[in-house]
C-alpha cells in the first residue's frame, strides 16, 4: 500500500536517451527535435554527431527539425522488451530535412501505411524501474 502511493506521488520520469533531442517548451507551444549544423561544413544530423563524419568539426548550431515528415517503414511489435506494453509501433520518419529518425509511433497496430504523413508528439515510450512513464518523443498520424 505504502509502494502504490510513492507511485502516485511521484511525476513522469522526463528522461530522454540523450539531452539534446527534444525541447519541449515551458511556454506550451509544440515540442520540437533539436537538429546540430556543423559548422565548418554544413551537414545536419539527428542526433548530434561529435566530431562530425564528414570533416571532423566540433562547432555545431542547433536547428529545430520539421515537426511532420513521411513514414518510410514500420513495424508491429507484439513481444517487447520489459518495461513496454505490447503491442507498439516503431518506425522511420523522413523529415524534409533529408534525415530519417527511428522513433516510436502513437497509434493503434494494422493502421499505418508507408508514405503516409506523420507528427512529432510526445508521450509515455516505457516504463522506468519505479513502473512510471518515460515521456519522450513519438510520431502520430498526422491531421
Amino acid at each position: 500500500m505504502a509502494d502504490d502511493k510513492k507511485k502516485k506521488d511521484k511525476e513522469p520520469d522526463m528522461t530522454f536517451f540523450h539531452p539534446d533531442l527534444l525541447e519541449a517548451p515551458k511556454d506550451g507551444s509544440a515540442p520540437y527535435l533539436k537538429g546540430y549544423r556543423c559548422k565548418k561544413c554544413g551537414k545536419l544530423d539527428f542526433p548530434k554527431l561529435s566530431p562530425c563524419p564528414l570533416c571532423w568539426g566540433e562547432d555545431f548550431e542547433m536547428v529545430p527539425l520539421s515537426r511532420k515528415g513521411k513514414l518510410y517503414s514500420f513495424a508491429d511489435i507484439y513481444i517487447g522488451q520489459p518495461g513496454m506494453n505490447t503491442p507498439y509501433i516503431v518506425g522511420y520518419i523522413d523529415l524534409p530535412e533529408d534525415i530519417r529518425i527511428f522513433a516510436q509511433l502513437d497509434g493503434e497496430v494494422q493502421t499505418f501505411k508507408c508514405d503516409e504523413d506523420v507528427e512529432l508528439t510526445t508521450g509515455p515510450i516505457r516504463m522506468n524501474q519505479d513502473g512510471l512513464p518515460i515521456i519522450s518523443y513519438k510520431f502520430k498520424k498526422a491531421n
